[in-house]
């Protein structure tokens, strides 16, 4: 709902304050599971409710490193949303829906919830809810900017994508990206980034080099289990190992059809564990 780990733990914790505080209101035992769900998506909303902000168009989501999370099935006819679904493409275009879209389709799509379900939660009636169902499913396609991908993403061209990074190689990554390949970089308003998504091999590449360029440092570049999902972590060696970007790719027919790049060093910072 949030995007944000520190977001997400506040209102966890909120949600159970509030459960503890309202325990007498629960009247049936067995209802306990939708009286949960309602006050925890009442929680963010209100949340997002107090926030009222726009994102900006290259403003991702943090990445996570889950260790209880199951591998999405390899099913080229998986839905765009699956449930327990955390990868950061989704969870990122997640963020472009209006708060109650966005509580209606995890509410359903993801937690499993009827419609009836989901309805009562958020406080309005069936009609509505499969309404509101309907455009989130619609808004979400569009901020996922293509949904013909690999799910999961697929394994070995996020080896071969670390490989080229680390080397620098300017043709490796070329051999590994669709033509209509388009990337973005989230900079969180302090590491200086394009201020908008790229569109095209080419221009990608041009970036690229010019990134190269300018952080002449040797990198070190890792594969680790983000969002769960392969994912590149890339780090300096000579600062410590320190976090330098997370590169979270989608693919398909074994080719990169959009890269999302966190430089953002708030975002990484929670990140160094993972490679402990």
């Amino acid at each position: 709902m949030t995007g944000r780990r520190a977001d997400a733990d506040d209102l966890s914790q909120e949600a159970i304050a509030r459960a503890i505080e309202r325990a007498e209101d629960l009247q049936n035992d067995t209802a306990v599971d939708g009286w949960l769900f309602r006050i925890a998506t009442t929680a963010c909303l209100d949340h997002l409710r107090r926030e009222r902000r726009t994102r900006a168009l290259t403003e991702l989501v943090d990445p996570i490193a889950f260790d209880d999370i199951p591998a999405p099935p390899a099913d080229p006819e998986a839905t765009i949303i699956l449930r327990d679904d955390v990868r950061l493409a989704v969870v990122a275009a997640l963020q472009h829906l209006a708060p109650k879209q966005r509580a209606v389709l995890l509410l359903h799509d993801v937690c499993g919830l009827s419609l009836a379900d989901a309805a009562s939660t958020i406080g309005t009636n069936d009609n509505a809810a499969k309404a509101t169902l309907h455009r989130a499913r619609a808004a979400l396609d569009r901020a996922r900017g293509r949904i013909t991908v690999d799910v999961p993403v697929d394994a070995a061209v996020v080896e071969q994508l670390a490989r080229a990074l680390e080397s620098r190689s300017v043709a490796a990554l070329a051999a590994l990206l669709a033509d209509d390949v388009w990337g973005v970089v989230d900079g969180g308003g302090v590491v200086q980034v394009a201020k908008r998504p790229t569109f095209g091999a080419r221009a990608l590449l041009r970036r690229f080099a010019n990134l190269s360029r300018r952080v002449p440092l040797p990198v070190e570049c890792r594969v680790v289990s983000l969002n769960g999902e392969p994912a590149v972590l890339t780090t300096l060696p000579t600062a410590g190992h320190a976090v330098f970007a997370s590169v979270h790719v989608e693919t398909h027919g074994g080719r990169i059809v959009a890269m999302r790049v966190v430089r953002d060093p708030a975002k990484l910072i929670p990140l160094q564990d993972t490679l402990q």
